[in-house]
């Protein structure tokens, strides 16, 4: 009996494959934290928002869009997010003195993934291949946000997290504050550092 390959079949397979590998990678997140060392993070029982203001949005491009209103659309939920977490991590928002102060900034701006010729093939090829120039075979332009939260002592910033992901704006709210959520719990699962 002889097989015939399934064209059809596979090309649908390859076509949902790599949909759903372009949908894990727009939704993916990335998170990274750092922090003083030399700070006893034992002792930090309470904190307080910055004063002045809890957070900055700032757009790193030209566009139609008005950071006052980012942050009045988006503030809301980085507090609630924020407050609700540190709290479930055995701090206590205070109204007065704390032992720390947070704050946080929202970046929004372009971001950008080429790969070029060549650039997978290790340092020394086994192959003797000849070396060529670099040529871009891959480029994507995207719009960025990153959420960076700060928590200082006496102005001196002692842990930072920050998360950064593609923008989509075909999201509705509730999906857009749901990644907002997400972002600020895994940054602070972090928090305090172990050492």
């Amino acid at each position: 009996m002889k097989l015939r390959p399934l064209v059809v079949g596979s090309c649908i397979v390859a076509t949902c494959i790599i949909a759903v590998a372009q949908l894990g990678a727009a939704s993916k997140i990335k998170v990274d934290t750092k922090f003083d060392k030399t700070y006893d993070f034992t002792k930090v029982k309470t904190y307080v928002w910055r004063p002045s203001s809890a957070g900055d949005v700032h757009l790193l491009q030209l566009s139609g869009d008005d950071p006052k209103a980012l942050q009045q659309r988006f503030e809301p939920v980085i507090l609630r997010t924020v407050d609700k977490t540190l709290a479930e991590r055995g701090l206590t928002r205070s109204t007065g003195t704390a032992d720390v102060e947070v704050n946080y900034y929202l970046l929004i701006g372009p971001g950008m993934t080429a790969q070029t010729m060549g650039q997978f093939l290790p340092a020394v090829t086994e192959w003797a291949i000849p070396p060529f120039n670099a040529a871009t075979q891959s480029l994507e332009i995207y719009e960025q946000g990153t959420l960076i939260v700060d928590i200082a002592d006496h102005d001196r910033v002692r842990w930072r997290g920050s998360a950064q992901a593609e923008i989509d704006r075909q999201l509705d709210g509730a999906k857009r504050d749901a990644r907002i959520e997400s972002a600020v719990r895994d940054m602070l699962k972090k928090f305090p550092p172990k050492k």
